[in-house]
């Protein structure tokens, strides 16, 4: 099951925190990855530079020397990729964050499909820290307003909230957007079930291009609260306490 509590962030570290979770033992580098494909858990591809540049894929397949990557449906992507002089792993092993440069990256078809094999790394970090409680919604429970001048003056848009903290949202968008990395929004609106409605402003962090389960390809805003009142922040607050309680046994 695909873990929505890690931000696929790359993390950076403090010289003592790089030597405290590093994990250079082939065996339990190795685990740890059989472990990520195993249970389905995301994978973030940074590739070049800046957090725009990513993918988010899956582990296919582990082999004896390295492991099977999903690539891209999209060979100008995948091309961008291979020739990338700089590529992060990110993903989610037991609620804690797992990221490592990769070195080598090669291109293979599998089943007709073009896929990235990888060797597997000399060593790898792995980090739980955790920020805000994210809380993964059933698609299409809330929906996130944008105001038309979000979209250069065309009307206001309308988008799926995947999950939600007290720090930010991520949004689901099946259209095409302007929207980038950096870009603030005020005034957007979010209406919760108890008919509870939230105004704030966001600030995209990043946007990435998902391949649904479906096959559908969506884009993923990842945005955080810039203007959130005291008391619009309680509500939300209520919000995802009652929320987290309803999924408990």
């Amino acid at each position: 099951m695909m873990n929505p509590d890690v931000a696929l962030t790359i993390e950076s570290f403090t010289p003592d925190e790089e030597h405290a979770f590093r994990i250079d033992a082939p065996k339990a580098v190795q685990g740890i990855l059989r472990d990520i494909a195993r249970h389905n858990e995301r994978v973030a591809l940074y590739f070049d530079s800046g957090e725009e540049n990513v993918i988010i894929t899956v582990v296919l397949d582990v082999e004896p020397t390295g492991f099977i990557l999903d690539a891209t449906r999209d060979p100008v992507t995948n091309q961008k990729i291979l020739q990338s002089s700089r590529r992060y792993f990110v993903s989610a092993h037991l609620q804690a964050k797992v990221q490592f440069p990769i070195v080598q990256l090669e291109p293979i078809t599998r089943d007709g499909e073009s896929v990235f094999r990888i060797d597997f790394p000399e060593r790898l970090t792995r980090l739980q820290r955790r920020d805000f409680f994210r809380l993964y919604l059933p698609p299409g429970l809330l929906q996130c307003q944008l105001p038309s001048a979000a979209e250069g003056g065309q009307e206001s848009m309308r988008l799926v909230v995947r999950d939600i903290s007290e720090g930010g949202m991520s949004l689901y968008s099946a259209l095409s957007t302007s929207l980038k990395p950096g870009d603030e929004v005020q005034d957007c609106r979010l209406i919760l079930e108890d008919a509870t409605e939230i105004v704030f402003g966001l600030q995209v962090r990043h946007s990435v291009l998902t391949r649904m389960p479906s096959g559908e390809e969506r884009t993923c805003l990842g945005c955080r609260f810039i203007t959130l009142s005291t008391r619009m922040a309680s509500q939300l607050q209520r919000f995802i306490t009652r929320r987290q309680r309803e999924r408990l046994p």
